[in-house]
Parts: C-alpha cells; structure tokens; sequence
C-alpha cells in the first residue's frame, strides 16, 4: 500500500484526495500539505488524514511514498524537485510547468532520485475520449478529413492567477493542453502548428485557435477559451470527419466540470447511411481512473501510463502554439 501525501488544498487536490480514498486497498492518504491551514486543515479533517505545512515536518511524523502536486502550476517545479530528493514518487497535475528546462530540470530530480514522475493528464480517463481513441487508432472513421476539438468555460472562481503568463499561461496551458495531449495520443509529433487567439490584459493567452497538421495529412483545429464573458457552462466537443462517416461528442456542464451535466451527446454518422446512431459509453470517475493507473504502475513497477516523452512533446506543442500567437506563422516542429 502507498502512502500518499497531497499538497494542494484547492478544488484538484480534493478532487485528487477523494479518488486516493477511493482506492482503499492500494492507497492510504496520509496528509494534506499547505503552508496556509485555511483549507487545508479543514480539509484534513474531513478527510481523516494529517495536515502539515510542509513536506519536510510530514516526514518527519509519518511515512509517505507518494506525492500528489495539486498547488498553482508555477510552484509546481519546487514542490516536484522537493518530493523526489525526498525519496517520494511524484504525481503532478497539469500543466506540469512553462518550459522545457524547467520540465526536464523535475525529469532528471525524480530519475537521480529513483522515483516515478508522472503529469496527471486526466483527459485521457475521459470516458468518451477513450472510446474516440479506440476508434481513431482502429481507423473506423476511414481517412480523416478534419478533427475538431473545443473546450471552453469561465475563469476559475477560486483563483486570480490564470491570467498572469509568469503564473499559468492561461487558456493556453491550462485547458488547451488537454486536446494537445489527446491528440498528441493518437497521432504523435505535428507536423506544424499555426494559431489565433485573444491575450488578456496581463498578458496571457486566454482564447486559442490553433491549427494543427500531421505528415500523413490529418489536419485538426483547437479551440480554447478558459476566460468566456457572462454565465457561460463548462463545455466540450469532439468531431472527427472521414471517409467513413463523421464521429460526434458534445457536453455541457454547470460553471465548473463538476458542478454536474446539464446535457450530452455521442453519436456516430456513418457515411451513406440514413440515420445517426447514438453511442453508449460506460461512464466511470476519470480522477480515479488515473490515480489508480499510476499507482498500479508504481507499485508493480510497470509502464506509466502518460510516458514523460509524450508529456515533453504536448509541452514543445503548446510553446509552439505560443511561438505562432505571438509571431504570428506558421510554426514547424
């Protein structure tokens, strides 16, 4: 059984804390980790778990084998670095951080360590998303002609940060990263990447369209808003069009993704046929999915299941996408 300590008391590291208890047989959560106790050690509480200010006086009560990084994404490289040279697998939610340097500074901290590093791209444990994969990989929809992604919602109530592109790199890391990473999943490297988009005042890119194409000629668009004026319902949408037909998903939420689904579609349109046919996909909790993936591969020492090389790559993606925003081209990768 892993040990787990979370640092992070926000709305992902209860997210992530609840998915941890509800792996009762491989997990125990042992600690909730903030310098603030203001949510923190309430959460504790609920929870039935320690709370402590740092990583370094939770050791020194309990053992911990695991750390989960759930805190603002530009403290993510101290609290990585700080859990591998303290012996701890690392668990870290995205976007992992803002530059290659700063990824391949915690890519080489967790292996002189000795322990496993992986990015929470929970996107992946999607229920829909993984049956899309399946069916992409499998070329049911024939040649693609066009692959089209959205994932739009307001500013997260919770925080002030995500304009500020030294603190989030809004829109743009925050939430297009999960299509990048999808994409990136099926497909690998781009081929190039040409992009538009909306930078808030501060200077971060908050709305994104970006243009993605592959060397055998699959072709895809992106957009992204995590800054939507009015009360506008977390959304998300897939369409991929081929030769043999044209595959649907579509969602809405409440203002936040889990504040409940007010409506959703998935259906199939198979190319000279004369009536949709709607699709049927088991649904499961994605954060546990994930969790438990990555601890099945900690502790039986298997494959992780999002590979730090294509983590890196969604990163030379996402700096591209910024590269084109800020100049302007066509960028080549």
């Amino acid at each position: 059984m892993l040990h787990v300590a979370i640092i992070g008391s926000g709305f992902m590291g209860k997210q992530h804390a609840l998915a941890y208890q509800a792996l009762p047989e491989a997990t125990k959560l042992v600690a909730i980790i903030n310098p603030n106790p203001k949510n923190a050690q309430p959460l504790a509480d609920e929870l039935g778990c320690g709370y402590f200010p740092t990583l370094k006086e939770a050791q020194q009560e309990i053992k911990i084998d695991l750390v989960d990084v759930c805190v603002p994404t530009y403290l993510h490289e101290q609290y990585v670095l700080e859990a591998a040279q303290a012996g701890c697998h690392v668990l870290c939610e995205k976007p992992v951080t803002l530059t290659l340097e700063s990824f391949d500074r915690m890519v080489k901290a967790c292996e002189d360590n000795g322990v496993r590093f992986m990015v929470a791209q929970v996107a992946r444990w999607w229920p829909e998303f993984i049956d899309i994969k399946k069916r992409l990989d499998a070329g049911e929809l024939g040649r693609i002609h066009m692959i089209y992604e959205k994932r739009l919602c307001q500013l997260p109530p919770w925080a002030t940060w995500h304009r500020d592109p030294q603190k989030s790199g809004g829109g743009l890391y925050d939430l297009n990263i999960h299509d990048i990473d999808f994409l990136v999943s099926v497909y690998g490297r781009p081929r190039s990447v040409y992009a538009t988009g909306h930078k808030a005042r501060e200077g971060a890119w908050m709305y994104v369209v970006t243009n993605l194409a592959w060397k055998d000629g699959v072709k895809a668009t992106v957009e992204t808003c995590i800054d939507m004026p009015g009360p506008w319902p977390f959304s998300i949408e897939f369409r991929g069009a081929g030769d043999k037909g044209t595959l649907h998903y579509n969602l809405q939420a409440g203002v936040n993704i889990k504040d409940g689904e007010q409506n959703s579609n998935y259906t199939w349109y198979p190319a000279g046929a004369e009536e949709p046919k709607a699709l049927g996909v088991e649904q499961s909790d994605m954060f546990k999915a994930e969790i438990a993936a990555f601890v099945d591969a900690v502790a039986n020492n298997k494959e992780q299941p999002v590979p730090l090389a294509e983590s890196r790559l969604v990163l030379e993606v996402v700096l591209a996408t910024l590269q084109s925003l800020e100049g302007g081209g066509v960028v080549t990768l």
